[in-house]
């Protein structure tokens, strides 16, 4: 079975992804880099010409096309959890809902702010009512909450792993 990693923009997910990956000695996936992918374009180049609505799409497609992958890890775009058919997905899976403060999730996620198409002229108060408004969402899909404030990236595998032994 697939681990899926949600949560805000700035929250890790490919990071963890990553170093889980490795940790199990499996295949990660980024579906956002899945997303460029399919359309040969970034992600800010996808907004640009086919709108949030067209990347909306195309998210839900690959997102469905993960049923064939086999014990992978895959780190969802923070606003996988907008759609309700991914949200019905997701809650047939494995899923780390990856949570930090509003504040270090800003900071984090804006210091790739250029890459990131939502985040680009938004204030922190923006940022955090889109937080808000998630955070349910997010929840509803998610096995397990982990609060990451303050952990490394390796603790927070760690975190993972141990879940892994014990709770599936």
């Amino acid at each position: 079975m697939n681990i899926f990693l949600i949560g805000m923009m700035g929250s890790g997910k490919t990071s963890v992804g990553l170093l889980l990956s490795k940790y199990f000695n499996t295949t990660f996936y980024d579906l956002d880099a899945c997303i460029e992918k399919r359309f040969d374009l970034t992600i800010n180049e996808i907004f640009s010409e086919y709108g949030e609505d067209g990347f909306r799409k195309v998210e839900s497609s690959i997102l469905q096309e993960t049923n064939n992958f086999h014990d992978s890890i895959i780190s969802t775009g923070g606003g996988v959890v907008i759609t309700d058919s991914n949200r019905e997905f997701l809650k047939d899976q494995r899923v780390y809902f990856l949570n930090n403060s509003t504040k270090r999730l800003y900071e984090r996620a804006t210091k790739k702010r250029e890459q990131r198409p939502l985040l680009k002229d938004m204030t922190f108060s923006e940022f955090s009512d889109i937080y808000k408004n998630r955070m349910n969402l997010y929840q509803e899909c998610a096995n397990i909450t982990l609060n990451t404030e303050d952990k490394s990236i390796y603790e927070i595998v760690e975190e993972i792993s141990n879940h892994e032994k014990f709770s599936f």
